[in-house]
């Protein structure tokens, strides 16, 4: 009989006292389809290790749904807007590949560092398009107009130049090949899009400065020089200082930050030019092993808003991450070891040590992060044998 077969099969719950009842499990049920709008999931808690007190944080559970619902095991997820890193975190922790991207420097830092507190985090490497990007952008933002190829490179490096002492605030100058602005009775020379500035060119633009000071009414009142630049050959900010201090020409280096590139925070006014920081690193030599020490780092005072200025009582307060590349090859930065500030762990390491497993002759390559989100880097050479 049909009721002998489900007593057998378990199907039957008997209660004494009760009348017999049909048991049914969990995973035979289809479910009930979810709706669109999602009330339960909370949002980021105000304490916790969740939260990292960013602007447009997302809960976990809200990401954690989406990928589970969308993908599989091994697909691949893309997040062009990742802010606080959410999604690339709980992609990792559910065995996904991802790849995400912002123009913001603050979110590519965030997402670092929040990918390094996840326990077993697999290899990852932090990109950008680097020239490429900025060229795409120099051509979209100032068409040229000109008759040939040649005037209408040139008149669209004209149009940028103007844009970048625009939201420098400084007002452009002319008559000078080097000189393209200037600001508070200093100059200003704009970098190349497609070049890092060079020693070379730091040369040429002191030479230039001491001629103008002075010589029209225009002209800079100080030997003062700012360099904007996207990018800077290494150890740049020391050795150009030298030249410059032998020329007596009182250099700053400073970044044009990638916030540039969206024309919101232009409109905005939310874009700052900030001075490139200055690292001093101690290295110690035992046979094959190698000791790294940072002994000082400085960056401009008057960057740092004031409320963290008062805050600051040692100059590792201005670090927020460093790593190091112990063999760097003139390629990609490879981040073979680091540290750096959490809510739980406010303090950083300013020692580390590796042992080199070959003689050799190596380039050390030392990175760091400030409280401000830019990057300075320091190379050293060492033979071990």
């Amino acid at each position: 009989m049909a009721m002998d077969r489900l007593v057998r099969e378990g199907r039957i719950w008997y209660e004494p006292g009760k009348m017999p009842r049909y048991r049914r499990y969990l995973d035979e049920m289809p479910g009930v389809m979810l709706q669109d709008i999602w009330t339960d999931i909370r949002p980021v808690p105000a304490q916790g290790g969740e939260r990292l007190n960013y602007e447009t944080q997302k809960p976990e559970a809200l990401l954690e749904r989406i990928i589970k619902s969308s993908s599989n095991e091994a697909d691949l997820v893309l997040d062009c807007f990742v802010g606080s890193g959410t999604t690339a975190a709980v992609a990792e922790r559910l065995n996904r590949r991802w790849i995400v991207c912002d123009l913001s420097r603050f979110a590519i830092h965030t997402t670092r560092k929040r990918l390094l507190g996840i326990s077993g985090v697999k290899p990852f490497v932090v990109q950008n398009l680097g020239k490429y990007e900025r060229q795409a952008w120099q051509m979209a933002e100032f068409p040229g107009n000109g008759e040939n190829r040649l005037q209408e490179q040139r008149l669209r490096e004209a149009a940028y130049r103007a844009f970048i002492l625009n939201v420098h605030r400084a007002t452009p100058v002319s008559g000078y090949s080097w000189l393209h602005g200037s600001k508070g009775g200093r100059m200003v020379h704009v970098g190349a899009v497609d070049a890092p500035v060079t020693l070379a060119d730091v040369k040429a633009i002191g030479r230039e400065a001491w001629k103008a000071i002075g010589s029209n009414k225009g002209a800079p009142t100080k030997a003062g020089v700012d360099i904007l630049g996207w990018e800077f050959a290494f150890e740049l900010n020391e050795l150009a200082k030298q030249v410059a201090a032998e020329s007596r020409i009182d250099v700053a280096f400073k970044k044009i930050p990638r916030e540039v590139l969206d024309r919101r925070a232009v409109d905005q006014g939310d874009v700052r030019f900030f001075e490139l920081g200055a690292l001093s690193v101690e290295m110690k030599q035992k046979r094959r092993e190698v000791i790294l020490k940072l002994t000082d780092f400085v960056i401009p005072t008057d960057d740092i808003p004031e409320e963290a200025r008062q805050a600051i009582k040692h100059w590792s307060q201005l670090i927020d991450y460093w790593a190091v590349d112990w063999d760097f090859k003139s390629d990609t930065f490879h981040n073979q070891w680091q540290t750096y500030r959490t809510r739980k762990e406010p303090r950083i390491e300013l020692e580390t040590k590796h042992a080199y497993p070959e003689p050799g002759k190596y380039t050390i390559v030392v990175k760091v992060i400030d409280i401000l989100g830019n990057d300075t880097t320091k190379t050293l050479d060492v033979r071990v044998e």
